[in-house]
């Protein structure tokens, strides 16, 4: 983990040149093996020539792959073990025939054993291979290789006799952090599958049948019709002219709800507009869309997941798509973030309930923060006092931002009267994304930038589109880069901005190019463990972190399972969580490289260096900077006896090493040790459990009638067409009638 181990996160996502390989099978990689050791003699260098030979293309198909992805040194030769790992890590084999094709690769001498030089060109080879199809892997130096190499070994040698056996190999693949991420990484990935030209793809994971859209097929949930009436079209079927992913940008004035309370989900994707890069970055490239078949990846669980679909898309008999769709009729990507977001929950009905704030993190994988404004008594100050100016512009720096507006339709003063709430034109309960601010001093005028991807309504106060400021202010209007015909967003001066918008969503991003990232696994214990306040604490697990860099700023999170599909199978309701968290703590923990580690066993309030509070959520998160030092990080259930299995990821601005689960040899007396001590001024405290963010989720009822109605209505309309067009028909018969008679 951290600088001793992997920081991958989510699936391979090989070159597109390297995809057709992923269809690779078992049987074509032995035949591969086969072919470098009697055709190739077991060559380590190899030419074109000899590539193309390897991987049985013609020379002509063989030569961009060897130029441009393998050669990176341009000395006309290529590492054949590189390529049979990195190829064997490709394909569509299992973890476990990759891992004994791996291992049985670098058994040189064919002794059924690795040694220690093995081990050393194992990992140099394998990770530089993989390292040149997928640019996200980073390959370790001569020294880091050299180094782990020999931690590797001493770790997997268990009986110490200078060699690594099979099963000594497979128990240390499947169980140190480093080799789980890195297995973990392509486990899954981006394979392609074998399709002839003009074949479509077809998900038989996600079938386009009732199962997909809800658990119980004989008892649909409201505003979702029965199976049997649903028509499951593919996108050459239901777009007027070729489908695309997107037409005027990603999801500008594209979004529009479907017949499903799922509008929390759907905000989310309002919110992520603001940064078109976003969106993008969802679909990971599979070079089968032309086949139907899509790759759009989540953040679930501290890493990246990718959910392949196919295009094919439900609707009603009135050929009306029953989800979320893009305003143009030929783009496909907001069905397709939809669709695959309901397969990693198993069904489109899993969609109903849900938070912004736990869809934001799903789409990005940033830290998420939801404020009310309304229960901030002191918000109208920060307003005049230019603190929320300030924070806004910081936020927008740092990640992206989106506002609802979900004040009541009346409000009452002291003097109970009622009033009506003015939103001027702005839609409550849809999230709108913030796409910047201009300040212009000399008018001491200060200007938000809202998007409007919903393409609905739009604000109609001073600055909105239609406002005649703009006609009269030529001056405004350069500096915003005002343009007439732009209905994707609108402006507002930050004083309307603060009286109508009254729920904020901000989304730091953690992009892998500023923070570097560092994933464990863990569970709490079933008997003992829970927060500070038991002596049992110290039978949590304990991460250990070394920060090299002074002011090292740090983002930690614990996330627990999605409560949204772990379901309580008895009475169908969900799951009760425990409250989590997580505390750092300084710690003098010794050297992991030469063993036997001082286990955190006391704990003191002016040695918490961070700490979040203890919430029943998802995900429990704190940021902040740690001064240069040693530090134990301890995930923990508020209460004894949960044993919940959680993530820890541990994002950091600067390079940390961070030790974790079999990487830590405890020094054994401590390890044995089943109460800690506590030192601690008060005890620790739970947080009530938050209740949702402010309801702006419309019932799933109401979604429904409202679907109804808008069919009815459409249906109405499409019926007086016919009507009309039955009756010119029959005026046209009659005139051809008696045309006939004349003659």
């Amino acid at each position: 983990m951290g600088a001793r181990g992997s920081t991958l996160t989510g699936k391979a996502q090989p070159d597109p040149d390297m995809l057709p390989h992923t269809s690779r099978s078992i049987a074509d990689v032995r035949t591969m093996l086969e072919r470098h050791r009697h055709d190739l003699g077991g060559a380590f260098a190899l030419g074109p020539k000899q590539f193309a030979l390897l991987l049985n293309l013609p020379e002509k198909d063989a030569s961009k792959i060897f130029r441009e992805i393998f050669d990176t040194d341009r000395n006309s030769l290529v590492d054949a073990y590189e390529a049979i790992g990195s190829l064997a890590m490709l394909s569509k084999m299992t973890i476990q025939e990759k891992v004994d094709m791996i291992y049985s690769l670098y058994d040189f001498n064919g002794s059924g054993d690795i040694t220690m030089d093995e081990m050393t060109i194992l990992l140099k080879t394998l990770v530089c291979g993989c390292a040149k199809i997928d640019k996200k892997i980073s390959p370790p130096s001569t020294e880091e290789t050299e180094r782990l190499a020999v931690k590797a070994f001493s770790t997997a040698d268990k009986d110490m006799d200078g060699e690594i056996s099979k099963h000594e190999f497979d128990t240390f693949c499947y169980t140190h952090p480093m080799c789980k991420d890195f297995l973990d990484y392509w486990r899954g990935g981006m394979n392609q599958v074998v399709l002839v030209e003009g074949e479509n793809f077809c998900d038989v994971e996600f079938p386009p049948n009732a199962t997909a859209l809800y658990t119980e097929i004989a008892c649909p949930p409201s505003g979702m019709p029965p199976g049997t009436t649903v028509e499951w079209l593919r996108s050459s079927e239901f777009c007027p002219e070729d489908p695309v992913l997107f037409t005027s940008g990603p999801l500008k004035n594209t979004l529009r709800p479907g017949s499903i309370a799922n509008k929390w989900f759907v905000s989310a994707l309002a919110i992520l507009s603001a940064k078109e890069t976003l969106v993008k970055d969802l679909f990971v490239n599979t070079g089968q869309e032309k086949h139907g078949r899509y790759c759009v990846r989540f953040y679930k669980h501290g890493t990246w997941v990718n959910a392949i679909v196919d295009d094919v898309m439900p609707f009603n008999r009135a050929k009306q798509a029953l989800f979320t769709r893009g305003g143009d009729a030929n783009e496909l990507a907001t069905m397709l973030i939809e669709k695959a977001y309901a397969k990693v929950h198993a069904s489109y009905e899993a969609l109903i309930d849900g938070k912004i704030e736990y869809a934001l993190k799903d789409l990005t994988g940033g830290m998420v923060e939801m404020v009310d404004t309304n229960a901030d008594a002191k918000f109208s100050d920060k307003v005049v006092q230019g603190k929320f100016w300030m924070e806004m512009k910081k936020k927008l720096a740092e990640g992206i931002m989106g506002v609802v507006s979900n004040n009541p339709p009346v409000f009452v003063n002291q003097f109970n009267e009622s009033f009506p709430e003015e939103r001027n034109g702005v839609v409550k309960g849809l999230a709108y994304p913030v796409m910047g601010v201009v300040e212009i001093n000399e008018k001491r005028l200060k200007l938000v930038k809202v998007g409007n991807p919903w393409g609905l309504f739009e604000f109609d106060g001073d600055w909105g589109n239609n406002s005649p400021l703009w006609e009269e202010n030529p001056d405004v209007a350069r500096t915003c880069k005002k343009a007439p015909s732009d209905t994707s967003c609108f402006w507002m001066t930050q004083d309307d901005f603060a009286r109508i918008f009254n729920v904020q969503y901000f989304c730091k991003l953690l992009t892998p190019a500023d923070w570097q990232v560092v994933r464990h696994t863990g569970k709490f214990p079933a008997k003992g463990g829970g927060c500070f306040n038991f002596p049992t604490w110290v039978q949590n697990e304990q991460i250990l972190l070394d920060v090299e860099e002074e002011n090292t700023e740090v983002c930690i999170s614990i996330t627990q399972n999605d409560d949204r599909y772990v379901k309580d199978m008895k009475n169908g309701t969900k799951s009760k969580r425990p409250a989590i968290g997580v505390i750092v703590h300084e710690h003098k923990f010794g050297d992991p490289d030469l063993g036997n580690v001082n286990k955190l066993l006391s704990v003191n309030t002016t040695a918490i260096a961070l700490q979040t509070p203890f919430l029943p959520e998802r995900d429990v998160t704190v940021v902040g900077t740690l001064p240069l030092g040693r530090y134990a990080v301890v995930p923990q259930a508020f209460d004894p006896d949960t044993g919940v299995e959680y993530t820890v990821t541990i994002h950091s601005k600067e390079r940390v090493n961070v030790f974790a689960g079999t990487e830590i040899d405890w020094d054994p007396e401590q390890a044995a040790l089943l109460e800690g001590e506590n030192e601690m001024e008060q005890d620790l405290a739970k947080a009530e459990e938050l209740d949702d963010a402010p309801s702006f989720e419309e019932d799933s009822q109401i979604v429904a009638i409202q679907a109804a109605a808008k069919m009815v209505a459409e249906l109405t309309v499409l019926a007086r067409q016919l009507e009309q067009k039955k009756q010119e028909l029959v005026e046209k018969l009659e005139i051809l009638t008696a045309q006939a008679d004349k003659l």
